[in-house]
């Protein structure tokens, strides 16, 4: 850790039950309406005029109301729903429970298709409405046991909480009650209606936002089975830090097996930027916060925006939409924000099976716990199977099509996010109510999971950071590999203590940063983590903040938006010393050798040198790993660093007589990839640009295969950054198109949270005729915020 006005239009919930909505003000509204009618009509028109034309009006028939006044039951008092130019609704409730009943219901009104889908994904249903491509996940979601977690741990959960989710999904009911025709398209076109909405189906996104957030499992199942091709110093060559142990060698079959059978939502995915600077570096005198949670991109982000105001408790910012509680935001007192921290809460153990019922432990055999399993399969037959589950957790082998570990093995997953009791909905309850640095702190005891990091800061002028969740301590070992669970190694002894995980309040340097890099010493008495990312993003941070003062709103907005790659600025050397005679190669060089590492979109350099650097790695480790290499395709600035300076017996390929230099493998890799960029880019190389392949790509998670629905929902935008960048942008290797990054950016001003701002990369609507459906993304590119409350408008 480094200390390092519009009109708007409104909408009311009288006590009766009526939910009144006043006069609408968007200038461009009707513009963007036109439009996007016309891409229905253009899509559906097949040959029949008439069909095309009813397609369009339905459509456009079952957007949102967003004025006049709706009977709705369950509320006590009336409640107020005020939107402004960007849509981002204000909700002003009389009482805690109308509140949240309100906000169940707006995020059904913009967000219903989403809430479902989340819902089905975590629950193990998604077969039911798509047919048998939605096996993967349910099979998966089904063996973790997600949603009956879920369930039973609202048990768990105080009074309070318990009310709050309650509550919420009441106005999330009330909203499906009185629509019945007006469902979102994705209900339409699957021909399915949505069920109640009950508590477990907020709190299991909870647990499935829990494994995207954990990251070191994939690598101990990659490290395992290349243990088999190369002795432990190779190893440590690709992972700094791994210790020297022989580890379980697990098969690379069954390594591709799991990867082939976790389902996206599991994925591991994470990353994102926070800091915070003290009153005595900013121009208002009190402290600026700056957040950028990184997320896998989808259409809509999954972010939703929305202030909550009631004479107890007032909170803006981002929740999720089928979450009631405020993830990150201010409540006129504190501002928070959050990153991933990176701790290992995820164990893989391999357990001796000795029959389909028995598995030996140290001393003795065990049983099995059984379950069965029935997936509903729509146009199929259920589907039945059994979970088999061990002390350690459920067996994720029984998911794979074969046999494939050692005849008596069988592969067991252990994480954080399958501990029976999670109260983590119960810490953002209370801590969306904090008003002091001890009750931030008391607030974030009960958070469980997934482990992240917190900074604080309020109106008084302190700042802080704070590591919550829990990170186990083990026996033996650091997890980084699997572990033999017949031996009793890495056995989970308990948590880290609260009061132990990493903090700090008003540090001397008045500046707190983290971009995921390391949180703690090497002196810290807990693992959290025995591989820690790159730091690029947090020393690029701590050099634009460094020696400043007099910072304002935007001078944190422009920081968000640095696409400075100092891993680019690292490696660029390696590329220049490539030896080489062809001419793209070499006009590749001379556009390279004054570039300052910026990822712009409107600049060459960036694409030439991400090519580049695909390629070099890909020349570089391919040989070695041979058909491992899929697993490890992603470049490593550090390790390439590392090879050419240190370790240069990488650079010569295995499967030629002569002896390769790095700098003949750099020469190649610069040629291979040029003559790449050149087979779908015309004119001269000059003229390429980074922001021609590297495009944000907006789609549906289930929409997107079909042609017609990509032209209707899919959004593409040019965009900034790499991997390494603080405006992040991640991309696919080999297309550069721009998946994962930024899909929220906040910026808290102390000295009047009023001014804080707020920005999606998409918008708050998921109805694709909705002028809030992408009305952000230009604001989102540019960093041009919106306020929440008080009438919002475009901040400069």
């Amino acid at each position: 850790m480094a200390e390092q006005s519009d009109m708007s239009h409104s909408e009311s919930f009288p006590h009766t039950g009526s939910f009144s909505l006043g006069a609408l003000h968007m200038k461009h509204a009707p513009l963007r309406l036109r439009r996007r009618i016309g891409f229905v009509i253009g899509l559906l028109f097949v040959g029949v005029a008439a069909l095309a034309l009813w397609g369009g009006l339905w459509l456009r028939g079952s957007l949102p109301e967003l004025e006049g006044t709706l009977m709705v039951e369950g509320l006590g008092e009336s409640v107020t729903v005020t939107r402004g130019e960007a849509g981002v609704p204000v909700i002003s409730a009389r009482s805690t429970h109308d509140a949240y009943f309100a906000l169940g219901w707006v995020h059904a009104q913009d967000r219903l298709w989403q809430m479902e889908f989340q819902r089905r994904v975590g629950a193990g249903r998604l077969a039911e409405v798509v047919g048998e491509a939605g096996l993967p996940n349910d099979r998966f979601m089904r063996t973790l046991g997600l949603y009956t977690l879920a369930r039973d741990s609202f048990a768990a959960l105080d009074e309070e909480t318990q009310a709050g989710l309650t509550a919420y999904a009441d106005g999330v009911n009330a909203w499906i009650e009185g629509h019945h025709g007006k469902l979102p398209l994705g209900f339409t076109l699957l021909n399915v209606r949505p069920e109640k909405w009950v508590p477990a189906d907020s709190l299991v996104w909870g647990r499935v936002m829990s494994l995207q957030l954990t990251n070191n499992w994939r690598d101990e199942i990659t490290r395992s089975w290349l243990a088999s091709l190369m002795g432990p110093e190779r190893m440590r060559q690709l992972w700094p830090g791994l210790p020297a142990e022989s580890p379980v060698t697990v098969a690379k079959a069954t390594g591709d097996a799991l990867w082939a059978a976790l389902p996206e939502a599991a994925e591991p995915r994470q990353a994102s930027n926070l800091w915070a600077v003290s009153g005595s570096h900013t121009a208002s005198g009190k402290p600026l916060v700056a957040n950028d949670p990184h997320l896998a991109f989808q259409m809509p982000v999954a972010w939703y925006l929305v202030g909550v105001e009631t004479p107890a408790f007032q909170v803006s910012g981002a929740t999720i939409p089928g979450i009631p509680f405020h993830l990150i935001g201010h409540n006129g007192v504190i501002a928070w924000g959050t990153t991933t921290t990176q701790a290992d809460t995820v164990d893989l153990f391999i357990e001796k099976e000795l029959d389909f019922d028995h598995y030996q432990t140290e001393t003795s055999s065990r049983s099995f716990t059984l379950r069965m399993e029935t997936i509903a399969v729509k146009d199929g037959p259920d589907f039945h199977f059994k979970v088999r589950s061990t002390r350690h957790g459920p067996v994720l082998s029984d998911v794979l099509p074969t046999k494939i570990v050692g005849s008596d093995e069988v592969i067991v997953f252990r994480a954080t996010a399958l501990e029976p009791e999670d109260q983590t909905a119960q810490a953002f309850f209370h801590l969306n109510r904090a008003k002091n640095w001890e009750e931030f702190s008391g607030a974030l005891a009960t958070f469980h999971s997934p482990v992240q990091n917190m900074v604080y800061a309020d109106t008084s002028g302190s700042i802080g950071f704070a590591t919550v969740g829990r990170v186990p301590v083990r026996g033996d070992g650091d997890g980084s590999l699997p572990l033999r669970g017949w031996r009793g190694e890495g056995e989970w002894k308990g948590w880290v203590p609260f009061d132990a995980m990493p903090r700090v309040l008003n540090p001397e340097s008045g500046t707190i940063i983290n971009a995921n890099n390391k949180v703690v010493p090497d002196r810290y008495p807990y693992l959290l983590s025995a591989a820690w990312p790159e730091g690029y993003r947090a020393q690029r941070i701590a050099d634009l903040l460094h020696n400043r003062n007099n910072l304002t709103v935007q001078d944190m907005a422009a920081v968000q938006l640095d696409h400075v790659s100092l891993a680019a600025l690292d490696l660029k050397d390696l590329l220049l010393s490539g030896e080489t005679s062809d001419p793209r190669a070499l006009e590749a060089k001379e556009i390279l050798k004054p570039w300052e590492g910026s990822a712009g979109r409107e600049l060459a350099a960036p694409l030439l040198f991400s090519a580049w650097l695909e390629a070099v790695w890909e020349e570089t480790l391919a040989d070695e790993l041979g058909s491992g290499f899929g697993s490890f395709r992603l470049p490593r600035p550090l390790v390439l660093l590392d090879i050419f300076k240190r370790h240069r017996e990488w650079c010569n390929n295995l499967f030629t007589a002569e002896q390769e230099t790095c700098e003949q493998v750099s020469g190649k890799a610069l040629e291979r990839a040029m003559r790449k960029l050149a087979e779908r880019h015309s004119g001269p190389m000059s003229e390429w640009r980074w922001g021609g392949d590297h495009q944000v790509a907006l789609f549906s998670p289930i929409f997107h295969q079909s042609a017609p629905l990509r032209y209707l929902l899919d959004r593409k935008m040019a965009s900034d950054g790499d991997d390494f960048t603080i405006n992040r942008g991640s991309f696919e290797l080999g297309t550069f198109s721009h998946t994962h990054g930024a899909g929220l950016r906040v910026i808290y001003d102390l000295g009047k949270l009023s001014d804080s701002r707020f920005v999606l990369l998409s918008g708050e609507s998921e109805h694709p005729l909705s002028p809030h459906y992408d009305d952000m993304m230009e604001r989102w590119r540019d960093n041009q915020g919106v306020r929440i409350g008080g009438g919002e408008r475009k901040l400069t």
